[in-house]
């Protein structure tokens, strides 16, 4: 029941930084309400800034969407009637990903994985200090591959008849080599897992810019190995 001069929305307001704290227009804001299954949008100005003027009250699932930039989410908001909610929000850079095929046409025995299996070692960052990493910003310009080298099926894994999909996580550097390159899955083959590990070390990038700055950003590629018949 709605009495007379009740006022039941509320208005939510706030502004869209990046991690430089540079604003960050032109971002998507979407509010979800799941209980009365609405939604509604907006983009930030030029100053990073937006509103909702007049929310129903009620709890809503929140998103932040720029391209560029790594989703922003808050699971929960409540809007309470005729109150006003602000928020600061602070858009992490985007993660990067790659995938490889790597392909074997050939006599081959079929292979049984025995457990897990211990990765060969992860090349480690340069010594001493590291900057700050982040993953999005105002105006983000992606990283690019300049130099890849392909991965080589080993001679021992054909024997074995081992297949399968190396999962590599590394950071690519400010100055374009990659940082901390290491495999994420243990169920694999080592010899796959050290020549996905020999080959990616070897890539080059055109490091990812951050208004007109390089930044490091997380990186994660996929090398599949896979034997023909």
């Amino acid at each position: 029941l709605r009495l007379p001069g009740q006022n039941l929305s509320g208005r939510f307001a706030g502004t869209i930084f990046d991690i430089s704290d540079a604003a960050v227009p032109n971002a998507t804001i979407i509010m979800t309400n799941q209980k009365e299954n609405t939604i509604d949008m907006t983009t930030s100005n030029a100053e990073g800034n937006f509103v909702f003027k007049a929310l129903p009250a009620g709890e809503y699932e929140m998103k932040v969407l720029k391209p560029g930039f790594a989703a922003y989410r808050v699971p929960q908001v409540v809007l309470e009637p005729g109150r006003d909610v602000s928020l600061t929000v602070k858009l992490d850079i985007g993660s990067i990903t790659d995938n490889v095929d790597v392909e074997y046409r050939g006599q081959h025995h079929a292979f049984a994985s025995e457990g897990s299996t211990k990765a060969p070692p992860s090349t480690e960052a340069a010594e001493g200090s590291k900057p700050m990493r982040i993953r999005i910003g105002g105006s983000v310009e992606a990283a690019k591959v300049l130099t890849k080298v392909q991965p080589v099926y080993p001679e021992s894994a054909k024997a074995a008849g081992a297949q399968g999909t190396v999962v590599l996580h590394a950071v690519v550097g400010m100055d374009g080599k990659l940082l901390s390159l290491q495999v994420l899955n243990s169920q694999i083959h080592p010899d796959l897992a050290r020549a996905a590990v020999e080959a990616v070390g070897q890539w080059r990038y055109q490091p990812t810019l951050l208004n007109g700055e390089p930044v490091e950003v997380d990186t994660f590629i996929t090398v599949s190995f896979k034997l023909l018949p």
